[in-house]
């Protein structure tokens, strides 16, 4: 490890994209929450577009682009006065678009003769709309009946007639069922399962006990994989099923109210949802849920998702360990529920659903998860998100990098991996036809080749609070992460920060960046000053001796705040079992690299006195005045920051504390402050802050500051 002035730089988790990614198109002010591929290589993306985290601006939507991202062939937008939101999405083979969504509209435009043409939910109403190939509505219809619909937590299926299959969980209300249903449940909150017809008008079949992620056979046999919260009674499982109960236990709450974890089954139905031919649990004891359903020519369930369950049923083949071995998080004062560490599993069940033919867990050492997967006839393409950097295929990642989007494939038979690759965002689909994954990263759709070697770049994080950046600041301290960075050596600069190191140089928008250290899986580095007023900055890294190059696009803006955090006290350490109770008690989050008033760090063991000074470090603050000079440290000489500080206190967050002073940390690279502190006297214990630089939030939210 390095040292940035006084504080351990060990920073971790994902920054630019680290594969053969091409951004396909943009999408500002858009949440993209489901992609589909057509038969003629055509994209469709669904979703959102407002401002996120703003109520009552969402519109949902469906675009259709061309298969190079580079043509909208059209977007179709459905208003109304509140938010609107599609969640799920399927194609017919006419290119006709399905969406299934939620919406808070009373106005949502849904079309004359539709099932249901009035908003009944008190809350949210689910929607089934049906698109045409040129983005006509040819029918929009609320579903639900007075029932709060939340479809997020199931599916949506096609099927070559036209008619719809819709998934998702109601609570309350009335929720519409139909005769000769196998299901009918009343509790208060449970699963459905419903299927309308190809002009959205009928309801041809709604039953409520069953719903989740959907699928198909050849034969027009429905395919379930969902979840019950608790009692294993509650699903019919059949004669001779895999599996006819499961041990309940507790996934999350606390020592006074602890809630269930979620347990996976799986059920086959014929195509008018009047019987149930098999349902069977696919379980462990602390649970499992499913993120892909697929079923191949010979009837076989493939189900791909995550569990937490150290038993949970596998065959033997390829994994049959379960590795993750990832630590509890803080415990709260009345104690704190955690499951066992997350592993990504995938399990082919037989036609009967009485056997498997194959499951296997996937995973490395730490916490790893399935999120998405396709199987085809060339293999199991899937994804998620990877906390362990020997998750089996994956090289080049350290662990400095976790967690981290990953992609990979596996053979048919399930026994053979191919390079495991990181990816950036979010993997939402993948595309037949050109071998590629597509993910959203939150501004854009970007297209992945799993097969593509690893990049030398893993991850660029902020240095001081070990998150991954989008954009920088002017004079922010960065870290990159890889693989084979220098030639086995590590080395360490010195004031002036030279603008190579060993064999290393990198360059921002052609400027020099000054190098603080560089070993062969990391470099650390600042900024430019120099790179002020551009929008964007180029980051070029290049190696003399090893022939390593690559390259990074990053948004500049003209401040960033980051708090230094400390990377080296374990959270777990800081929770209410560990430390003494006096005052407020540990909520989690963000613990700053902070100092008491005689220079000893600031520890829950080790509080400040009740109204004493405390320092704080930031760094990210981007061009002050007086100017900070690139690649130089701060001298000894007082440096006050010229911009206003301001902290609220207090587990209200409404007591303002008060800034001794803020100025220019001796000794530490140029762009590192100092913050001195006081909180009120009355705050003891564990002490909630949120600082502000000029008006700009420091990014890491609330931190923490002990006191006694």
């Amino acid at each position: 490890m390095a040292l940035f002035g006084p504080a351990v730089i060990c920073s971790f988790l994902l920054a630019a994209a680290a594969s053969a990614s091409n951004i396909l198109a943009q999408f500002p002010n858009t949440g993209i929450n489901a992609v589909q591929i057509d038969s003629a290589g055509n994209i469709y993306a669904a979703g959102f577009q407002g401002t996120v985290g703003v109520s009552n601006t969402y519109d949902a939507f469906v675009s259709k682009l061309s298969p190079d991202g580079s043509q909208v062939l059209y977007t179709t937008t459905f208003a109304g006065s509140k938010s609107d939101i599609a969640v799920a999405l399927a194609i017919d083979s006419t290119g006709a678009a399905y969406i299934l969504g939620e919406t808070q509209s009373p106005d949502f435009p849904v079309t004359a003769g539709a099932l249901q043409t009035t908003l009944l939910a008190p809350n949210t109403q689910g929607f089934v709309a049906k698109v045409g190939p040129n983005g006509n509505v040819v029918y929009a219809t609320f579903i639900g009946g007075s029932s709060d619909i939340t479809p997020s937590a199931g599916g949506l299926l096609v099927d070559p007639a036209g008619d719809v299959f819709a998934s998702g969980e109601s609570t309350g209300g009335a929720f519409p069922t139909t005769a000769g249903v196998p299901l009918t449940d009343t509790d208060a909150g449970a699963y459905f399962l419903l299927k309308l017809d190809p002009t959205g008008s009928t309801l041809l079949a709604s039953m409520r006990g069953m719903g989740g992620l959907i699928a198909s056979d050849a034969s027009g046999s429905v395919y379930i994989a969902g979840v019950q919260f608790s009692d294993p009674t509650m699903i019919p499982v059949t004669p001779g099923a895999y599996q006819s109960s499961y041990q309940l236990n507790s996934c999350s709450g606390d020592d006074q109210l602890a809630f269930p974890c979620l347990y996976q089954y799986v059920a086959k139905l014929d195509s008018n949802l009047s019987q149930i031919f098999y349902a069977t649990y696919l379980t462990g004891s602390y649970g499992a849920f499913p993120s892909a359903i697929s079923v191949d020519a010979e009837g076989d369930v493939w189900i791909a998702g995550t569990t937490n369950s150290p038993d949970y049923p596998v065959t033997g083949q390829f994994q049959p360990f379960y590795l993750a071995s990832a630590p509890p998080g803080p415990q709260g004062f009345m104690g704190t529920v955690y499951p066992p560490p997350a592993s990504g599993y995938i399990t082919e069940v037989t036609p009967t659903g009485s056997a498997l033919f194959y499951s296997t867990y996937f995973s490395g050492s730490v916490t790893d998860t399935i999120t998405f997967a396709a199987v085809t006839t060339s293999g199991i393409y899937f994804a998620g998100q990877a906390g362990s950097p020997d998750l089996p295929g994956l090289e080049g990642v350290p662990l400095a990098c976790m967690p981290e989007s990953y992609a990979t494939v596996i053979t048919p038979d399930g026994l053979t991996l191919t390079a495991t690759r990181s990816v950036p965002g979010n993997v939402l689909a993948y595309n037949p036809i050109t071998n590629m994954f597509l993910s959203w990263t939150g501004t854009a759709l970007v297209s992945s080749d799993p097969l593509a070697p690893q990049t030398p770049i893993a991850c660029i994080l902020d240095a001081a609070d070990l998150l991954p950046v989008s954009s920088i600041a002017p004079g922010e301290l960065l870290s990159i992460f890889g693989a084979n960075f220098d030639n086995g050596t590590s080395a360490a600069g010195s004031a002036p920060f030279p603008p190579a190191l060993g064999d290393v140089t990198v360059t921002l928008n052609g400027l020099s960046a000054p190098l603080l250290y560089v070993s062969p899986q990391q470099i650390n580095l600042q900024a430019p000053f120099e790179i002020a007023g551009s929008q964007q900055a180029v980051l070029n890294l290049s190696t003399s001796q090893t022939n390593i190059s690559d390259s990074r696009t990053l948004g500049v803006t003209a401040s960033n705040p980051v708090a230094f955090l400390d990377t080296v006290t374990p959270r777990v350490s800081e929770d209410w079992f560990h430390c003494p109770l006096n005052g407020a008690v540990y909520g989690g989050g963000p613990l700053p690299l902070a100092y008491n008033s005689d220079g000893s760090q600031n520890t829950c063991l080790n509080p400040a006195a009740a109204g004493s000074v405390v320092r704080i470090l930031l760094q990210g603050l981007g061009v002050t005045s007086p100017p900070q000079l690139t690649g130089l440290v701060n001298s000894n000489a007082y440096v006050s920051l010229n911009l206003p500080v301001t902290f609220n206190s207090g587990n209200s967050g409404s007591e303002t504390g008060t800034i001794v002073d803020a100025v220019a940390l001796s000794g530490a690279a140029a762009g590192v402050w100092a913050v001195d502190l006081t909180l009120p006297a009355a705050d003891l214990g564990a002490n909630p802050i949120s600082l502000s630089v000029n008006s700009v939030p420091v990014r890491d939210g609330i931190l923490t500051i002990w006191t006694h």
